[in-house]
Formats: C-alpha cells, sequence, structure tokens
C-alpha cells in the first residue's frame, strides 16, 4: 500500500506531521479524522521518505484495513472488552482472548491486527482507525477519550448502549419501511399477471361471443394488449429508469433532491426528522459527556449524518460555536430543530449539563419515534390490504362483468 506524508491540526489546534500507509488519499483523510486530526495537506511520499518512517513497519497489517465486519459483531465485541477490562484484564490478553473465541475469520483477523498493534506500543484508538469501514468514528472517539481519563472500560459501556439504540432504531426505521414495498410491490406483480396472462383469455371468449362489453373491461383489455405488445420496452424502460435513477441520486444533486424530499414525505417526513435529529443529539451527548471537546462531538455529528440538510445544520453549529457563540444559537434559527427541544438545549447549556440534557431529550425523540413507527405499522397493514383488495377486486369485477352481459344476450 502507499505511504502518505500529511501535515494536519489536532482538536487543539496544534500542528502534526507524520506518515501513514493506506490504500487510498480518501482512506488515509478518515484515518487521520478517525485520529481526532484535521488534515490540512496530504501527498503522496517519496521512496526516502517511506523508509525513513515507520509506515514499513505497520504495512504487514494494513492488509486487513479494508475488512467490513457487521456492526452487531462490533458491538458484541466492545461488549466483552468492557466486561474483561471491569475485571482486570488487561488490553492485550483481552484482545487474544476474544481472538481466539471468535467464529468470524474477518473479526478475528481485525481483533489480532487489533492486538498487534497494541503490543507494538500504539493507543487502541490509533489501531481502530486503521478499520474505518468497521469502527464507526464515535467509537474511535470514545476509546480515545477513554485512554485519556482511564474510563476504558465505562466509555466502552457507552459506546456499546449508544449503537445498540442506533441499531434498534435504525432496525424499526427499515422494518417500517419494508413492510409496505413488499406490500405494494406484491398488488402492482399481481396486477400484471392477472393482465398479462389472465386477461389475454377472456378477450378471445369476449370476441367470439360478440357481446357489448362494459367500460372498465374495454379498458383492462386496451391496457393488457399494451402490456402484451409492447413487454420487452415495458422491461427495457423500467430497467433504463431505474439505473438513470440510481446514477443520478448518486450524484451530490440527487442525493440532495432525496434528501428535500426524504424530510417531507407525508406521514414518513416526520419520522426522518426526529431519526436524524435523535441520532445527532444521541452522538453529541454521548461523546460530550465523555470529556471531548463540543467542537470535535459536532463535526463528528455532521461528518455521520445521513442527510445533507441536517449535515448543513451541524457544519453551521460548529461554525458558530468557534466563533464564540452557544450551540443553541443556531438551533433556533433552524426548521430542522423544534422549538421545544432548542429550549431545553439552552437550558442545558446555562445549568452547565449540556450533555445529559442532549441524551434525556434523544432518548425521549428515539421512544417517540419508535411509537410513531409502531402506530404507522399498525395503520399501513389495513390500508394496504384495502388498496390490495381495491385493485385486484377491480380487475375481477371487470372480467366477471362480461359474463352477465353474455348471459342476458344469450337468453334473449
Amino acid at each position: 500500500m502507499p505511504a502518505y506524508v500529511y501535515t494536519a491540526r489536532d482538536s487543539s489546534g496544534q500542528a502534526a506531521t507524520g506518515t501513514l500507509v493506506a490504500d487510498s488519499l480518501t482512506h488515509a483523510q478518515q484515518m487521520l479524522r478517525a485520529e481526532g486530526k484535521y488534515p490540512t495537506a496530504i501527498r503522496l511520499a517519496t521512496d526516502s521518505e517511506s523508509a525513513a518512517s515507520d509506515a514499513p513497519a505497520a504495512a504487514a497489517s494494513d492488509a486487513d484495513a479494508n475488512i467490513k465486519i457487521p456492526r452487531a459483531d462490533v458491538i458484541q465485541m466492545a461488549h466483552q472488552l468492557s466486561i474483561m477490562i471491569e475485571t482486570g484484564v488487561n488490553l492485550t490478553d483481552a484482545l487474544d482472548c476474544i481472538a481466539s473465541q471468535s467464529e468470524k475469520p474477518n473479526v478475528k483477523r481485525i481483533v489480532q491486527d487489533l492486538s498487534r498493534n497494541v503490543q507494538e506500543g500504539r493507543d487502541l484508538s490509533s489501531s481502530l482507525a486503521r478499520h474505518p469501514r468497521s469502527f464507526p468514528r464515535l467509537f474511535i472517539s470514545l476509546i480515545r477519550a477513554s485512554e485519556k481519563s482511564g474510563m476504558l472500560s465505562r466509555l466502552l459501556t457507552r459506546a456499546v448502549a449508544y449503537m445498540r439504540d442506533e441499531q434498534e432504531t435504525i432496525r424499526k426505521v427499515k422494518g417500517a419501511l419494508t413492510y409496505p414495498g413488499i406490500m405494494l410491490a406484491f398488488a402492482v406483480s399481481t396486477t400484471i399477471f392477472l393482465l398479462a396472462f389472465v386477461l389475454p383469455k377472456f378477450t378471445v371468449i369476449y370476441a367470439s361471443k360478440k357481446a357489448a362489453l362494459p367500460v372498465p373491461t374495454k379498458i383492462l383489455m386496451n391496457v393488457s394488449d399494451f402490456i402484451v405488445g409492447n413487454w420487452v420496452a415495458l422491461i427495457g424502460g423500467i430497467v433504463a429508469a431505474f439505473v438513470i435513477g440510481w446514477l443520478y441520486f448518486s450524484t451530490a444533486g440527487g442525493a440532495r433532491v432525496w434528501h428535500f424530499a426524504q424530510l417531507r414525505i407525508p406521514l414518513m417526513g416526520r419520522m426522518f426528522r426526529k431519526l436524524h435529529m435523535a441520532r445527532g443529539l444521541r452522538m453529541i451527548g454521548t461523546m460530550a459527556g465523555a470529556g471531548i471537546t463540543l467542537v470535535e462531538c459536532v463535526n463528528t455529528a455532521r461528518d455521520l449524518t445521513a442527510n445533507g440538510y441536517y449535515r448543513d445544520l451541524w457544519n453551521e453549529v460548529s461554525s458558530q460555536i468557534q466563533a464564540g457563540k452557544q450551540l443553541s444559537d443556531p438551533l433556533f434559527q433552524s426548521p430542522l430543530v423544534p422549538r421545544s427541544v432548542t429550549q431545553m438545549l439552552h437550558s442545558g447549556e446555562k445549568s452547565g449539563k449540556l450533555a445529559f440534557v442532549m441524551e434525556q431529550v434523544s432518548t425521549y425523540a428515539e421512544t417517540e419515534l419508535k411509537e410513531q413507527i409502531a402506530d404507522l405499522t399498525r395503520y399501513i397493514e389495513p390500508a394496504m390490504i384495502c388498496v390490495m383488495g381495491f385493485i385486484i377486486g377491480g380487475v375481477a369485477l371487470a372480467l366477471l362483468l362480461p359474463i352477465f352481459t353474455i348471459s342476458r344476450v344469450m337468453s334473449q
């Protein structure tokens, strides 16, 4: 892997230079930010600079840097580590124990790499930062804070609680979105099947009887003829639309449009607002409670926020804090945060309990979000059943109506 020479500043503003090994420039930037450093310049190291640095010593384990393990495995590893540290097991032995007991190859390789780096004298946070795809930045920041305060077990427990809450909230949101999506896809596919394969058989019967067909049946027959006659073009158009949409929403402008729509979708918009707000406040409160500077907490929340509008909000908050203002000042001016929440944060700033208030507010917002998801799921289920019944029942009725017409014609 190539070596990079960097110039950066830490959270206190002090300049720092050095060399690190990464698979790309982006990976190098991620590693520096995970270590709490803000790069000002990064370039490829020359051969002499690579040889003079300690980069080759670390290169042996950089083959594992691109491994990604599921968040559930990270939570389990951190939970085991916190228990062993709390009972007096030293860090290296704890990591070796986790590695030896792990049945998953990727988890074993990452934990072995962490143990090897710790034995070579590196901090645990720096070792974790070598795996940005597996360990979230908040987790690394909490470990770095614990190394300064000597509260590794306590902050590991705090990190586990945060990641569990985050995982549970995201799981519920995905569950609320998955159910109506599956039901809608089933209704559409069933309708297409009836129009493309079932209705043409009835068309032959109706044509032979030369009966006047009802308007709903004529409409369905025309739609059926169009689908059967143009199915290749329809499939190609759907695939092309999907690819074009995927490419568009992968761009910065397309992502911006999606983030705008995400916050304003009927019923779902409020849910996404609470999700992004609760995650940001939880992240800042958890890190601030561990003694991390407020600017670094807000910057971490900004970098890990999935919605561009909330990312802009935290970026503005960071700029205002560095300009000497309080965190609540820009929040009062933003429509993305309810005024009641901002007022509570302002009270927390006055009382010196901002981290505590943030965690309480985020807990309340997450509870409301879970209740809203439960209500939404409860309402969506009968609504989707009614929609499916209306669509499929309408098709069936349109198929049966001509039978009555034919019966009257034959009886005359």
